[in-house]
């Protein structure tokens, strides 16, 4: 190992290390809900079509769920300052994933899944709370890397997928599904209440707390007006709203429809999906590790259109991969998991660094709202074009990297 890279993962442990307060108790405790979800996650889809559910229905699902994203977003501002950050964490992760994961272990059928989606949309709310939660009280010159770190406790977790793949593997798919859905419920919610106990509330939240005491919800809601008005002129604000609805849309094409590709239009047995989401993981740790200290020097509109020149790369060659190929898959796999790596930290350090601190609640939330109102007909439109040709969401995928590109390169000329 190279001494550049030696010092590159010292900088990266020391850096885990030297954790503290909140940002310590959010890292930490991550692997509580991070490896749960990712024993189901890559399964989640073809356990809904193994359980009758159509292509078409699961865009609708998609569809609802980013609606409700929106509204429990929205909602999610205004809770997290009048009720505080820890709060609303904790209850609402409960509501969100504890009781989803219940509903999930015992689905039968289409109502089912309509029923859990009610419940899990309102992640939303626990999304604003807990990114305030993390963030407020740590060094705003170290943005980018605690979102590095948060991004590696989560991708730890994925090195346990393959025992899903080979339980499912030997039991077949549903009972296996049904038991990792109960596990989750316990494990997330074990998560939560520790995460409430060793956190405590934000020098921010305190003040926003006293603030909106006697401030009724609905004119709460009532003050977006306000904040939208600063976020429509804010031009660089704006410009981060545009981005991460573009790659908002893009996640949910991937997230629920490369299973029903692989393994329907590839012919990839079920196994392979674990493996797949193993080899991601790996190559993100690997950037994290040796590469991530390196790039800190380089812009990060530069490292950003990197990243989507190589997820629109990635994504042309798994367009263009015949059936049965699975070695051009765990490429498409290493590629794509490059692209995250260099992408993601720095599109949520920039738009931290892009938020004004005083109203950070309600902007991000109001952000979300925007960004899931745009996404909303993308769940079923995703649906209804994988119902046509299943290669027709990934081919959308590419044009939205294109855009990104063009408005990544409009952005660092106007920073300039």
């Amino acid at each position: 190992m190279s001494a550049a890279a030696m010092k590159g993962e010292e900088s990266f442990f020391g850096a885990l290390l030297s954790l503290k307060g909140n940002t310590r108790a959010c890292i930490y405790t991550e692997p509580l809900w991070a490896v749960p979800y990712n024993l189901y996650l890559p399964f989640y889809t073809l356990y809904m079509f193994s359980l009758g559910v159509t292509d078409v229905q699961i865009g609708l699902l998609i569809s609802i769920a980013t609606f409700l994203q929106m509204f429990s977003s929205l909602l999610g501002g205004v809770l997290t300052d009048k009720f505080g950050r820890r709060k609303v964490t904790l209850w609402g992760d409960v509501v969100a994933w504890s009781i989803p994961c219940v509903i999930w272990a015992f689905a039968r059928d289409f109502h089912w899944f309509f029923a859990a989606t009610l419940f899990n949309g309102m992640f939303m709310i626990t999304h604003n709370s807990f990114q305030c939660l993390m963030i407020e009280d740590a060094d705003q010159n170290r943005l980018v890397t605690i979102y590095n770190l948060l991004y590696v406790a989560g991708l730890l977790a994925v090195f346990f997928a393959p025992l899903s793949g080979y339980f499912i593997g030997k039991f077949t798919l549903v009972p296996v599904m049904r038991v990792l859905f109960v596990i989750s419920a316990a494990l997330m919610t074990i998560k939560f209440v520790i995460l409430y106990i060793c956190s405590t509330e934000t020098g921010r939240g305190r003040i926003r707390i006293k603030e909106t005491k006697r401030v009724p919800l609905t004119r709460m809601v009532l003050e977006y007006k306000y904040v939208m008005i600063q976020i429509f002129k804010t031009p660089a604000t704006l410009r981060m709203l545009v981005l991460i609805s573009l790659f908002n849309i893009q996640q949910l094409v991937s997230a629920n429809f490369f299973s029903l590709y692989v393994t329907q239009n590839l012919q990839i047995p079920e196994q392979y999906l674990a493996a797949f989401t193993i080899v991601r993981a790996a190559i993100m740790l690997m950037f994290f590790f040796f590469a991530q200290t390196r790039l800190t020097k380089m812009s990060i509109h530069s490292v950003m259109m990197g990243g989507l020149v190589m997820y629109t790369g990635s994504h042309a060659l798994f367009l263009l991969t015949p059936s049965g190929a699975v070695p051009l898959l765990f490429l498409f796999a290493a590629i794509d998991a490059c692209a995250a790596a260099l992408f993601l930290p720095r599109r949520d350090a920039l738009l931290m660094r892009n938020i004004e601190p005083g109203e950070r609640s309600r902007i991000m939330s109001l952000l979300t709202v925007i960004m899931l109102g745009v996404t909303v007909p993308f769940g079923y439109a995703a649906g209804f074009l994988s119902n046509i040709n299943r290669s027709r969401p990934f081919m959308l995928n590419v044009a939205l990297f294109l855009l990104m590109g063009c408005l990544i390169s409009i952005d660092k000329e106007k920073s300039k």
